[in-house]
C-alpha cells in the first residue's frame, strides 16, 4: 500500500481549471499531478498511477469520450469523474459509458465546478493513507532522502509582479513510494520530536540553496516554516546567525514563518527568542493567519514584520465576497501596524488583481508558480510569472 494513497489525476485544457482544481485537491489531502493534453495524461497514467481521475469532456485534440474508451481498455482500477460545461444529459451519457466499460465511475461536476461542489466529491473519495513510522522517518533522515522544493513568492515592482523570494517546503523522497508530500509525514514528525530535525535540514539546505543562487546571480529572499521546538532553544538566534554568515549571506534575507499556537506555547521564552531574531535583522511572519482562532494580539504582542494570509481566504477570492471583506481589512490592519501581508492560495488572476487593488506587498499560488526542485528556480525568477499589474 502506497504512503499516499489518494492520488488525483486531472487533463484539463485550461490552466486556471488545472491550478484551481490541484490546489483544491491538495488541501483536501490528495496528492496531485496535471495535464493539459492527451499525451501527458497517457504519461501519468503510466508512470502516477492515479486512484482518482478528473477528465475534462471536451479538449482540442483529444476528448474526454476518447480517453474513457482507452482506460477501459487498460482495465485501471482508478475512479473516475468526468467535468464539462455541456448539460447534465451529455454528462450522464458519457458516465453510463465508462461503466459500460468496465471502470468505477465517480460522478461528474458541471462548469463552472464550485468550491463546495469539488470539495464534497473529492472527500466522498479520499481513502485512509498508510502512516509511515517512526523508524522510516528516522531512516529517511539518516540516509539523506529529504529534498526542499521551493514555491515563488511575488512582488509587484515597476507594475509587473515578480519573483524576489521563495518558500522552502520540504519532500520526502522515498526509495519505494516515490515523492511523499509533508501532509503524510509532518503530523509524525511533530509527535515523535522529530520536527526540529525536519526543519533544521530545510534550513541548512534553503540557506545553502540561497548562497549558490545568489553566487549565479539569482539574489533571492527565503522564508520557511519554523518549528515550535526550535522557538524554545534561546541559542537559535545565534546558530542561525552563523549559518547565514557561513554562507555570506545577510540575515535579512531570510524570513521565519510561525504559526500563532507556536507563539503561545511559551510567551515569555517566545518573546525573548523572536526578538531576538529581530535584533538580528531576519524576518518574521505570523503564519496561516485567517483561520481556527487567530488572535490579533499576536500583531502586536510578538515581533512580526509580515503577516500571511491562509491560503483557504486566497483560494476563496475569486468567488467569495465574504472572503475579499476579510482579506482587504487585514491587510489594511496590518499596514497599520507596520506589517507587510503575503497572501497564499492565489489561483487566479482575479484574485491576483484583487490583492494588487488590496494592497497585498506580496503573494503566493499556484497561478505565480508550484513548489518546484531548486535548479528551476533561477530560470523561473528570470522571466519571473511577469504578470502586468491590473493598472
Amino acid at each position: 500500500m502506497d504512503i499516499s494513497a489518494n492520488r488525483l489525476l486531472v487533463v484539463d485544457d485550461q490552466p486556471d481549471i488545472l491550478d484551481f482544481v490541484g490546489q483544491v485537491a491538495e488541501s483536501v489531502g490528495y496528492e496531485v499531478r496535471l495535464a493539459n493534453d492527451a499525451a501527458q495524461f497517457r504519461e501519468a497514467v503510466r508512470s502516477f498511477r492515479p486512484t482518482l481521475m478528473l477528465l475534462d469532456l471536451q479538449m482540442p485534440q483529444t476528448d474526454g469520450i476518447e480517453l474513457i474508451r482507452e482506460l477501459g481498455a487498460t482495465g485501471t482500477r482508478a475512479s473516475i469523474l468526468i467535468s464539462s460545461g455541456m448539460d447534465q444529459r451529455v454528462l450522464q451519457s458519457a458516465e453510463q459509458l465508462g461503466i459500460a466499460h468496465g471502470l468505477k465511475m465517480a460522478g461528474f461536476l458541471q462548469k463552472p465546478i464550485m468550491l463546495a461542489d469539488l470539495e464534497a466529491i473529492l472527500g466522498q473519495h479520499l481513502r485512509a493513507p498508510r502512516v509511515p513510522t517512526e523508524d522510516e522517518l528516522r531512516r529517511a533522515i539518516d540516509r539523506a532522502q529529504l529534498l526542499v522544493h521551493y514555491q515563488p513568492k511575488c512582488m509587484l515592482a515597476d507594475g509587473r509582479w515578480t519573483v524576489v523570494g521563495v518558500e522552502g517546503l520540504i519532500r520526502w523522497e522515498h526509495p519505494e513510494f516515490g515523492l511523499v508530500y509533508p501532509d503524510a509525514f509532518i503530523p509524525l514528525a511533530e509527535k515523535t520530536g522529530l520536527i526540529a530535525a525536519l526543519t533544521d535540514f530545510v534550513l541548512q539546505e534553503g540557506i545553502r540553496q540561497l548562497g549558490d543562487w545568489r553566487a549565479q546571480g539569482t539574489d533571492l529572499d527565503l522564508s520557511v516554516n519554523l518549528s515550535p521546538h526550535l522557538v524554545r532553544e534561546l541559542d537559535f538566534p545565534d546558530r542561525l546567525s552563523d549559518l547565514m554568515r557561513g554562507h555570506a549571506l545577510p540575515n535579512a534575507r531570510l524570513t521565519l514563518e510561525i504559526t500563532e499556537t507556536a507563539a503561545l506555547e511559551d510567551p515569555a521564552r517566545t518573546r525573548d527568542i523572536l526578538t531576538r531574531l529581530r535584533v538580528k535583522d531576519f524576518g518574521l511572519s505570523l503564519d496561516d493567519f485567517g483561520t481556527g482562532f487567530s488572535s490579533l494580539t499576536q500583531l502586536y504582542r510578538m515581533p512580526f514584520n509580515e503577516l500571511k494570509l491562509d491560503k483557504s481566504l486566497g483560494i476563496e477570492l475569486h468567488q467569495s465576497a465574504e472572503a475579499r471583506t476579510i482579506v482587504r481589512s487585514l491587510v489594511e490592519l496590518a499596514h497599520n501596524l507596520g506589517l507587510k501581508v503575503c497572501t497564499e492560495g492565489v489561483e487566479t488572476a482575479a484574485a491576483l488583481k484583487f490583492l494588487e487593488l488590496a494592497g497585498s506587498d506580496f503573494v503566493q499560488g499556484y497561478y505565480l508558480g508550484r513548489p518546484v526542485a531548486a535548479t528551476a528556480i533561477p530560470a523561473l525568477a528570470a522571466r519571473s510569472p511577469a504578470l502586468a499589474a491590473a493598472g
